[in-house]
């Protein structure tokens, strides 16, 4: 375990029981990987293993392998292009929205309705990561891209760190919102 994981596991506190025999080997994840043709950052890899899928705060729900979740969020992602379609005026700003959906991985939603994706178009080898997103479910009819999607960072340790903290959160939602 990254020692980062380590000491930022020291400072949380969990409800409930956990379960950590549910969370995804490194057998799974790859198995994943290999079945879904993507790679994952190894921070994320990390949390899979270190907390596995669940909601942080009551806010946010994260999702890793093994859960049928992760594999919904990529038909919600399909919906959401859908609905810009359907309900957009052709604004060259929907193309720039749908263009981001279609190379994006659904992660996780928050209990506002944004879901967080990372943009694989953006991954790096010399990070082995992606930029992350908020991108708004519900209200496609925006022609504004910077209206319903948020740039949330690069690491997923990093923004997980920062959520839990409130550091960072949703940019549309007031920090009052989150319990922590």
């Amino acid at each position: 375990m990254n020692s980062s994981w380590h000491e930022l596991m020291q400072t949380l506190q969990f409800e409930g029981r956990r379960n950590t025999s549910r969370n995804p080997n490194e057998e799974v994840i790859a198995a994943f990987e290999q079945e879904h043709q993507i790679v994952f950052p190894s921070d994320y890899r990390e949390f899979c293993k270190l907390f596995g899928s669940g909601c942080i705060g009551d806010t946010l729900d994260i999702y890793c392998p093994e859960n049928s979740r992760l594999l919904l969020g990529q038909e919600r992602l399909q919906l959401i292009i859908n609905n810009i379609r359907k309900f957009s005026f052709g604004h060259e700003l929907d193309d720039e929205k749908i263009d981001l959906l279609r190379n994006a991985f659904w992660v996780g939603i928050d209990s506002s309705g944004y879901c967080l994706v990372w943009d694989l178009a953006s991954y790096s080898e010399e990070d082995s990561s992606y930029n992350l997103y908020w991108v708004q479910e519900d209200c496609p009819e925006f022609w504004d891209l910077e209206s319903n999607v948020y740039y949330a960072g690069r690491s997923f340790f990093e923004f997980f760190r920062d959520f839990c903290n409130g550091l960072r959160i949703n940019p549309c939602l007031k920090p009052s919102y989150f319990r922590y």
